[in-house]
């Protein structure tokens, strides 16, 4: 995984892999502060997280029912889902999401499985903090974590569902990942931006992104990175440096 600078995985995943919206654009966008990492490194408690997507319907009536449909077959009670609005735009209609999850720290595990249910427990995704295996000292890593089994459940029972049908959703969507970095700290903050936790030394041609004090900088998942979390399940799309 290779990741410019503002080209790293951002947004909750979930409602991209689940919610099977009959247009094809899903965006998501998410908020996550350096305070919240850190804070959420340092005393182990979680913290909540609000991610919004957007998704194109056919018209505004199949985006209450279809949108309806989504919000009740994935919310969970720690991972609600609501829909917002409905309004008429793009090639029809845009659907307005908001989905509330949780930062919480791991330790991670030996396998991909050991630390998927490390992370998610009984949740679809859950962000999480850790510390960077080869460089604990220096890098504080942000990842994002799927139930891949329950997610593709999820929009197999929704595909199936009569309105989805009719409202002709071929299973083709085009995906965005967005997030906001917002640096509410009195220091600079300063991220790598690409796969550093493929083992082996840092090199030297890591792209870095620095964020000033009050500052924030916009950063979006690239292809490889939003393969891999297709395939694996988790990612890990950034790393504060605190050495």
């Amino acid at each position: 995984m290779m990741i410019t600078r503002r080209t790293v995985l951002a947004a909750m995943a979930l409602g991209a892999a689940a919610i099977a919206l009959s247009g094809c654009q899903i965006d998501t966008r998410t908020p996550i502060r350096v305070s919240q990492i850190l804070e959420v490194a340092r005393s182990g408690v979680p913290s909540p997280i609000a991610s919004a997507i957007t998704g194109e319907f056919i018209t505004p009536p199949w985006c209450q029912d279809e949108g309806g449909m989504a919000v009740e077959t994935i919310s969970t009670p720690d991972v609600p889902l609501q829909l917002q609005a409905c309004a008429p735009g793009g090639q029809g209609a845009v659907g307005t999401f908001q989905m509330n999850t949780s930062m919480v720290k791991t330790d991670g595990g030996l396998t991909d499985s050991v630390i998927l249910a490390n992370v998610l427990g009984n949740d679809n995704a859950r962000f999480a903090v850790f510390k960077h295996n080869k460089h604990e000292r220096e890098l504080l890593s942000v990842g994002l974590f799927m139930n891949l089994p329950q997610l593709q459940a999820d929009e197999a029972k929704l595909v199936a569902m009569p309105v989805y049908k009719r409202g002709l959703y071929r299973g083709t969507v085009n995906l965005s990942f967005t997030v906001d970095i917002i640096n509410d700290t009195d220091k600079p903050a300063k991220f790598y931006l690409s796969d550093v936790d493929a083992g082996g030394d840092l090199p030297a041609d890591e792209a870095i992104l620095t964020i000033p004090p009050a500052g924030m900088d916009t950063v979006t998942l690239d292809p490889q990175t939003q393969a891999k979390l297709g395939t694996r399940g988790w990612v890990n799309f950034m790393s504060l440096i605190i050495k």
